[in-house]
């Protein structure tokens, strides 16, 4: 495994104090309610020369040390020149950054070496099977020294699955691939991984125990540690619909990974198939956050197919989600004449609450490949700062 680091020793607590004083975005009335973007953190975190140029997913959470690790998706290391990324550098399928507990580097972690980066994550085929498959994180807790991370296992779906890796090796893609070959994938199941802190390394892999195929829910896209509970929250892609199902496991259990029980709308239940979705009324994103502040749950999500941001407040992690506010409206789709620029997944991290100011992030993306290297910010997260007072205002 390596680690390479990216240092901003200097430049960064002057550049926060210049930049942070952002555009306001979602129009809302008096500096309360004064939703900001936050350039400093994304410029931070990216890096033109020794760490992550590019990436999506960043579900994050806070280590024992006081650092933080974002587990990322699609994402790609090298030098940026220009602007531009070389159309020769290699996809990562998923790596982790961690940021250290005084923000002073962005240190991205990987296997291989810098020269030839591997993925970090990598499912074990059975025998026999020569399919090419990979990870999409999820997100984890940690308990004691160890990191439990859940992931999604993906598959082209039927054209283009084979025995070999159709994006090239370790997903290096080309800039010239069709959008159709790219974005069509299907998941076939949830693992839930374990790594040594402070070294990441891997323990084992266990499959989640929730016959997937039969119930299609996305588990391990949210977790929450509350008191007795690790509260798994799940999407489930219904036609033009996407919802939330929970489960929980008993915080002090030694199988993660199996003996959950899911809210059946009434109450708890070993039977998978008695889940039931949360009451939200928007289409949610197959990524999204449910964290605790204070003596209340917030629910952060981005519209499903949409370019806009919301939050639900509740007294319980599970149900009762309510006061949906507008948070913001993502500009890039609607600033590209081509109409190839997309945004999605919108997540929360709230180790970076500062000022009552939640850090929020979302990923920007291209349907046009060559985009993403011809443009690094084509495929680049953005960062916002959002007041909690304003969410949590009823």
């Amino acid at each position: 495994m390596n680690k390479a680091r990216s240092y901003r020793l200097l430049i960064y607590p002057l550049f926060w104090m210049v930049i942070y004083i952002s555009v306001t975005s979602c129009g809302q009335e008096g500096s309360v309610n004064r939703i900001t973007t936050d350039e400093a953190f994304r410029i931070f975190f990216y890096s033109d020369s020794g760490g992550i140029t590019g990436a999506d997913g960043l579900f994050s959470l806070l280590l024992p040390d006081g650092s933080s690790l974002f587990m990322l998706g699609d994402c790609f290391l090298g030098k940026v020149v220009n602007g531009t990324r070389d159309p020769n550098t290699t996809m990562l399928r998923n790596a982790f950054v961690v940021i250290d507990k005084n923000r002073t580097s962005a240190e991205p972690v990987y296997r291989g070496s810098w020269e030839n980066p591997l993925t970090l994550m990598e499912p074990v085929n059975e025998p026999g099977d020569s399919t090419y498959r990979w990870y999409w994180p999820g997100h984890g807790f940690v308990r004691k020294d160890t990191l439990y991370l859940f992931a999604l296992g993906l598959v082209n779906i039927p054209d283009t699955a084979g025995t070999t890796d159709p994006a090239g090796q370790n997903g290096s893609t080309s800039p010239d691939s069709e959008p159709e070959n790219i974005f069509t994938f299907a998941v076939t199941h949830v693992d839930l991984l374990s790594f040594s802190l402070p070294g990441f390394r891997h323990l084992e892999t266990r499959r989640a125990d929730i016959d997937y195929p039969a119930n299609l829910i996305d588990f391990g896209n949210c977790v929450l540690e509350d008191e007795d509970y690790i509260y798994i929250y799940g999407t489930k892609n219904l036609p033009f619909h996407a919802q939330i199902h929970v489960a929980r496991v008993p915080a002090g259990s030694s199988r993660f990974y199996r003996d959950w029980e899911y809210y059946t709308g009434e109450g708890w239940d070993k039977d998978i198939g008695k889940s039931e979705p949360m009451d939200i009324d928007i289409s949610v994103s197959e990524q999204f956050s449910i964290f605790r502040y204070r003596n209340k749950y917030i629910l952060l999500t981005q519209e499903r197919a949409g370019n806009d941001i919301y939050t639900y407040i509740s007294d319980l992690p599970y149900t009762g989600f309510h006061n949906k506010k507008f948070i913001y409206h993502t500009p890039e789709p609607d600033k590209d004449p081509n109409q190839h620029i997309i945004t999605y997944n919108a997540l929360a991290h709230r180790q970076y609450i500062e000022n009552d100011r939640l850090l929020v992030s979302y990923c920007v993306n291209s349907l046009n490949i060559r985009d993403i290297f011809d443009d690094v910010e084509a495929y680049r997260a953005r960062f916002l700062r959002v007041p909690l007072k304003y969410i949590l205002k009823e």
